[in-house]
């Protein structure tokens, strides 16, 4: 069931209360907003402890960075400069996928968000997300979204794509801006955030746990893509 919404008393913008948390951060205007007692959901989410903070200052947690060509990307850099994590690349090949993620750090049950600003590159022609329950490069589920405000949920297991959400259009999403995306999973119930609103919610048994991390991908052949992960934050019981 969708999460109910809540006005800010400072901005009056939607807010979405979290877990337990009686007091939270108006993402729009930053105010602390006390939550209404019957809006504060009992997941326990809200006590989770912080396993990961990547705010892109140095290379601590191991990223992949340098640069390289393949039949997908010619070339792709990653390069990790003044607190951004900056992706840059040509598709070589249509619906090409980039990844990189933590290592060290598997998850169950998760709380995981990331900020990330689209600098080059058309709205329609490519996109950025994050990854989750990695098993591997070929199994792993990926929550994206594009600058013309689609998002999807999909799953890739064994090499093969099944669609878990279809592409939707969403208005919480910000063309040319800073984009937050989460993903709150408790067992097999998962949570898909833009900017703090729920977009969708469903349930998804393709992997228990796994590693969690950050893609792009490119779907026009040509198209230089340019974008920089401003932080990651993973959570986790």
């Amino acid at each position: 069931m969708p999460a109910q919404l809540f006005n800010c008393p400072s901005c009056g913008a939607p807010v979405i209360p979290r877990g337990k948390a009686a007091v939270l951060n108006c993402p729009y205007c930053h105010a602390s907003v006390v939550v209404p007692e019957e809006l504060r959901r009992a997941t326990g989410s809200a006590n989770w402890g912080t396993l990961v903070y990547d705010g892109f200052v140095s290379n601590h947690n191991d990223w992949l960075v340098g640069e390289h060509s393949s039949e997908y990307f010619a070339p792709v850099t990653q390069a990790i400069i003044n607190g951004r994590y900056r992706w840059e690349a040509r598709v070589n090949k249509a619906s090409s996928i980039v990844t990189s993620w933590l290592t060290g750090y598997p998850v169950t049950d998760f709380h995981l968000l990331a900020n990330c600003k689209h600098i080059r590159g058309s709205r329609a022609e490519s996109s950025w997300g994050v990854i989750y329950r990695i098993q591997d490069r070929h199994n792993f589920c990926y929550f994206r979204i594009t600058d013309n405000r689609l998002f999807s949920v999909t799953v890739q297991q064994n090499g093969e794509w099944k669609p878990l959400v279809d592409w939707t259009n969403s208005n919480a999403i910000k063309p040319d801006g800073v984009n937050q995306l989460e993903v709150i999973a408790q067992g097999k119930r998962l949570a898909f955030l833009i900017n703090g609103q729920v977009v969708n919610e469903l349930d998804d048994s393709h992997f228990d746990g796994g590693l969690v991390g950050l893609a792009v991908e490119g779907y026009k052949v040509g198209e230089e893509i340019t974008y920089d992960f401003l932080d990651i934050l993973l959570r986790a019981p």
